[in-house]
């Protein structure tokens, strides 16, 4: 079994709330674990050593970017921010 790194741990800490995401009915709630889950991802992304942790991070980021876009569209948020969000899903999506 191979030994945890801060990376990976920093990723199931924005697992942890990415769960927490789509489980919850309440759009203000969701929004708060997404953006819980992409400072976890971009901390992950940051301390990766390997690139299969910077790919991993990269991935989850995107993800969890995209998918508060879409958040922020449902709760009626300025579009230059929904526009940021995904922007900054392809920029983390083109790094995996």
């Amino acid at each position: 079994m191979m030994a945890s790194t801060i990376s990976h741990d920093w990723r199931e800490k924005g697992n942890m709330s990415y769960r927490n995401f789509t489980g919850s009915y309440n759009t203000e709630r969701q929004r708060t674990y997404l953006e819980s889950a992409l400072r976890s991802y971009y901390r992950a992304y940051e301390t990766a050593e390997s690139d299969e942790d910077k790919s991993s991070a990269a991935k989850n980021y995107g993800f969890a970017a995209w998918r508060l876009a879409t958040v922020l569209i449902r709760l009626d948020v300025q579009t230059s921010l929904c526009a940021f969000r995904f922007r900054e899903a392809l920029s983390y999506f083109s790094k995996v």
